[in-house]
């Protein structure tokens, strides 16, 4: 029943995006075809509509409280409560912090018209771009894992390299690769956002090396709040809504207080070619009749001869050079005329695709390639629906014991599109000699009976099935948190106590329509297919490989699959803490605090079982992992002052921090921080902090599943196998060591003179690694922040911070591909293999076919050998004034100017041994480490806001400046493009309309700013920092009770 269920979610979400596409889905599952839908264009007014008869949601006008300057006098409003600063584990009567801290307010992580926060988030600029399923380019990690999940990406480090956090507490993962999902979080309860930067991980543990986000909720709802907030695209897609309802109230004569809310939102689809920018990316790619390809003529190859005297049977063709044998594939037309691809001038003759009705081909002036537009097969903006609930509930019991629970709930679903599956070396169709298809085509069996030597084996076509369609899959995320502990204060003293359990679960459902049956399909290629079922029969030869035959519809519900894949995690946490004054000392009190912890994490991931057997064609082969860890710590703190109000010294207080984490894994590891403020005068705050971080690799890295899949190596003399002819390493002073050495892994030596590798992939194996071992950090970071009082009321309320930060990671974990093992193996650096021998270590991941020499399988994985260092400047400052400061009158209202920028200076990364270290700043295209592959020197966010008693309107200007291309970075003779300059506009305005209702428009990139081509980057462009959507409004409306 569930399957059906799946299913149908499948159907709904192809029947939502335009294109005709066909599903093939398990026994009993019809196919069908969806026509095209075209959405109309829609006004602000339309979206205004939309709200009608939707409950209204929580009154407040935009307030002045953007990105706020840490340190500006933010103490407690009634000035004596101590709070917790994020980054240390002591309370304290002021919110000044030794790191640099930046925090966002509520009203401007509501000012956008999207329903999950990575997109709020991802637009600040010390993060490098939202990741997960807002847009295309969306990082999934492993098949199963991260569809239709949203991570923030500090610093561009990674999601795995920062620490996200509730209240200050952990959250439940939502993968294996630890990770935290945004959508977890509830965005209506939510108060501000501080973000710290650089490793804490002697307060929070692993994982804070970039820094931390730490997500605060509201504690002074009083009564009922509802909100609702609609959203479209100005061309009348990716539609968005919202709706929340939040209540908090106390209770007991004040003793207890209880908080809920529940969340729905829902994301419309995007479909890559409803925007002009899509729309036109081709890219190369195997045509839908089928080739077949070099090196798979079952053990030899066709003569030149006889391919020539084939062609001179067709018109406008021209005779291939040389003689001997043919290196080239061959395919055959839907007509049943052969057609040619042959690398060098004029290298696709005779191909007739464009004029058989298949949709997005055309021919490019590069070697005459087939081209397909790609726009067609993926969402730009993934549908997503999301359910949260969320409840907390504190009593005090006696004025030393108060108790807590807290309980979260998530249910996201979210679906993706990609193009149709296609036969690889990992899971090839393999078709007898005697398939009457092959022995039937009077032209193609010329060709073949030419093959010299005479083949062994099977012809194997290449062919990409559009004849199953897209393939669609469905991500069901299902995560829970429960919280529940104690906390008081020691009688008699001013020591504070908390303890708390925690425990959550994620189950992650994965369901991919459109698969097929390697096995099921090979029974189609060699006549022993036998299948009877509801949709129709498919026996013995009942489908042409090649050419553009159908399937039958018997046939489609024999070979179609849809897999489901499911992952259950969960996290065990106990932790106990106790904080205070120890004792007074000339400049304060000396505090402290200690605690102790465990936490326990296990995962275990089910594919499906077409794919754990390799039976998978559109997907390849993922085995079934699991694996479990547990982490037990001790760590203290002491904040020290060290003097106070003399001259010169207002303050001075030191803040240091120890941790040590046993893993059962790793063993003991140790971490600490050191950091220093000082307040020389009233106005001026110095601070540096220096810290010693970790991160353990995740569950995912350890035990993550294998999976074999298409891998890239490149092409062109420079790349792809170095054993094929026209590749540099055949040529120059070791020509015989790369014979030797290509013969040693299996190349023939017969084959060696004319072997060729003709795709720019392999079959490649890839996965965890349960011998790796923690990332170590370095981190330090100083600054200023300045907060000038003067006496006109025009410059009363300003403030400067501007910090320096630096993160270096040693020992990163990172994936060593194939692109670098290859040429590795053959020496490419003088240094990885001297002696060109086959038993090097490079050279043992690479296998290859004796038979044919093509390269069978290539391995690669994760390792300790990165270095990383990402080093910059934060600014931030602010300036508000009541407009009665320029003679107006006090009711006139008030301006506010902010700016939050970001300068990187370096983003340097080291790969392997005797790899040059290449600093990144300032470019596009390298996507090696975080998921972003922008890496702009300069970020810059500007928010003007007007505000009134009743009235508020503000304009947000995103600056993104111009780069380089990384290609310049490796060789700086390279004239690869880079990008210009990006500026964005956002307007929003709010209006309360009494004491209750408030509403609120807004409009997003106002000038419909298109993204910009990053050449050679997946799909062109950079959608975690580029707007891919195009201008959007939204209107939204409140209310309390």
């Amino acid at each position: 029943m569930a399957g059906k269920v799946r299913a149908r979610k499948l159907w709904a979400y192809s029947q939502s995006s335009s294109g005709s596409i066909a599903i093939a889905m398990m026994a009993k599952v019809a196919v069908s075809r969806v026509p095209a839908v075209r959405l109309s264009s829609v006004t602000l007014a339309g979206c205004v509509a939309g709200l009608i008869g939707v409950p209204a949601g929580t009154a407040r006008a935009q307030e002045v409280d953007a990105t706020a300057v840490e340190g500006a006098e933010t103490s407690d409003a009634a000035g004596n409560a101590e709070i917790i600063v994020t980054g240390s584990l002591i309370a304290r009567r002021d919110a000044r912090s030794s790191s640099p801290i930046s925090t966002v307010g509520e009203s401007e992580l509501s000012a956008t018209g999207q329903p999950s926060l990575d997109k709020v988030i991802g637009q600040l600029p010390q993060f490098a771009g939202g990741q997960g399923a807002a847009e295309v380019g969306d990082t999934q990690g492993t098949i199963g894992f991260g569809g239709g999940q949203s991570y923030s990406d500090l610093r561009g480090l990674g999601p795995n390299r920062s620490l996200v956090l509730l209240d200050g507490r952990r959250l439940m993962p939502s993968s294996p690769d630890g990770a935290i999902d945004l959508n977890t979080i509830p965005s209506s309860l939510i108060g501000s956002v501080e973000v710290i930067t650089g490793g804490a991980s002697a307060t929070y543990g692993s994982d804070a090396v970039a820094g931390v986000t730490n997500f605060k909720l509201r504690t002074n709802l009083d009564g009922l709040e509802l909100s609702a907030k609609k959203g479209i695209t100005d061309q009348g897609d990716g539609d968005t809504t919202s709706v929340s309802a939040a209540f908090g109230a106390d209770f007991a004569e004040d003793r207890g207080n209880f908080l809920f809310a529940v969340e729905y939102a829902e994301r419309g689809a995007v479909i890559g070619s409803a925007r002009p920018f899509f729309a036109n990316i081709r890219q190369l790619a195997r045509p839908p009749e089928g080739i077949i390809a070099a090196g798979n003529y079952g053990g030899g190859a066709p003569t030149i001869a006889a391919v020539n005297a084939v062609l001179a049977r067709y018109a406008g063709t021209t005779p291939i050079s040389g003689s001997g044998l043919y290196n080239g594939a061959i395919g055959v037309n839907g007509d049943g005329t052969i057609f040619t691809d042959l690398a060098g001038t004029n290298c696709v003759q005779n191909y007739r695709g464009l004029n058989q009705g298949v949709v997005g081909l055309n021919i490019s002036s590069n070697c005459r390639q087939v081209q397909i537009a790609l726009g067609q097969y993926f969402a730009v903006q993934v549908p997503l629906k999301r359910y949260n609930a969320f409840a907390r509930l504190t009593y005090e019991f006696s004025p030393e014991i108060t108790g807590y629970a807290q309980f979260g709930y998530l249910r996201s679903e979210a679906f993706s599109r990609t193009g149709p599956g296609s036969s690889k070396p990992s899971a090839p169709l393999l078709v007898p000699q005697n398939n009457p298809f092959l022995t039937g085509n009077a032209d193609l069996r010329a060709i073949l009976n030419s093959i010299t030597p005479t083949p062994t084996g099977n012809i194997i076509v290449t062919k990409a099935l559009t004849t199953l369609g897209n393939r669609l899959s469905s991500f069901d995320n299902d995560v829970w948190q429960a919280v529940l502990g104690l906390k008081g204060e020691i009688p008699g003293t001013s020591l504070q106590w908390n303890v708390y359990g925690s425990y959550g679960k994620s189950k992650f459902v994965n369901v991919m329509a459109g698969d097929i049956s390697l096995a099921a399909v090979t029974s189609v290629l060699n006549g022993t297919a036998n299948y009877s079922g509801p949709a129709g029969t498919c026996r013995g030869y009942a489908w042409n490989p090649l050419g553009l035959d159908p399937l039958s519809p018997g046939c489609l519900e024999y070979v179609g699959r849809t897999n489901i894949n499911v992952n259950d995690q969960s996290q065990r946490i106990v932790e106990a803490t106790i904080q205070g004054p120890l004792f007074t000392l000339p400049a304060g009190d000396l505090s402290f605090a200690l605690g102790a912890g465990n936490r326990q994490t296990s995962f275990d991931y089910l594919p499906d079982s077409t794919l754990s057997t390799n039976d998978s064609i559109g997907y390849g082969f993922v085995s079934a992992a699991s694996g479990k860890q547990k982490v037990s710590e001790v760590f203290a703190e002491l904040l020290v002052p060290i003097l106070r109000d003399t001259p010169f010294f207002q303050e001075l207080t030191a803040n240091l921090g120890y941790r040590y984490s046993d893993y059962s894994l790793f063993g003991g590891q140790h971490t600490y921080k050191a950091d220093l403020s000082w307040r020389p005068v009233e106005p001026v705050f110095v601070r540096g902090s220096y810290s010693v971080a970790i991160r353990a690799p995740s569950l995912g890295n350890l035990f993550g599943p294998t999976s074999v899949a298409q891998l890239p190596i490149g092409t062109g003399p420079n790349a792809g196998d170095p054993c094929a002819v026209g590749s540099i390493y055949r040529t120059g002073g070791s020509a015989s060591q790369v014979q030797a050495l290509c013969q040693a892994q299996g190349v023939p030596a017969a084959i060696y003179p004319t072997y060729t590798y003709g795709i720019s992939t392999v079959a490649g194996q890839d996965g965890s690694n349960v011998n790796l071992t923690p990332e170590r950090a370095k981190t330090y970071s100083f600054g200023v922040v300045l907060t000038p009082r003067f006496d006109s009321k025009l410059f009363d309320k300003v403030s400067l911070s501007v910090d320096y930060y630096n993160i270096r990671i040693k020992d990163a974990i990172g994936s060593l591909l194939l692109s670098d093992i290859l040429p590795r193996c053959f020496n490419s650096d003088g240094a990885s293999n001297p002696s060109y021998s086959v038993n090097n270590a490079y050279c043992q991941r690479i296998s290859r076919d004796p038979l044919t020499g093509q390269i069978a399988l290539g391995q690669q994985g994760l390792f300790n050998f990165a270095t990383y260092t990402v080093a910059g400047i934060d600014t931030q400052f602010t300036w508000g004034f009541g407009l009665e400061a320029l003679g107006m009158s006090p009711s006139a209202g008030a301006l506010e100017f902010s700016t939050t920028a970001s300068y990187l200076r370096q983003y340097k990364v080291a790969g392997l041994l005797g790899s040059p270290t290449l600093n990144y700043a300032g470019s596009a295209g390298f996507g090696g480490v975080g998921g972003g592959i922008s890496h702009p020197e300069w970020k810059i966010n500007t928010r003007i806001t007007y505000s009134n008693d009743d009235f508020s309107l503000s304009l947000l200007w995103r600056h993104i400046s111009a780069m380089v291309h990384s290609d310049v970075v490796a060789n700086p003779a390279s004239a690869t493009p880079g990008v210009p300059a990006y500026n964005y506009l956002d307007l929003n305005a709010d209006f309360d309309i009494d004491k209750r209702f408030s509403f609120g428009l807004g409009v997003t990139n106002l000038t419909d700013k298109a993204p910009p081509f990053i050449s050679a980057s997946p799909l062109t462009t950079d959608a975690a920092t580029y707007d891919v959507i195009g201008r959007s409004f939204y209107a939204s409306i409140k209310a309390k009770f």
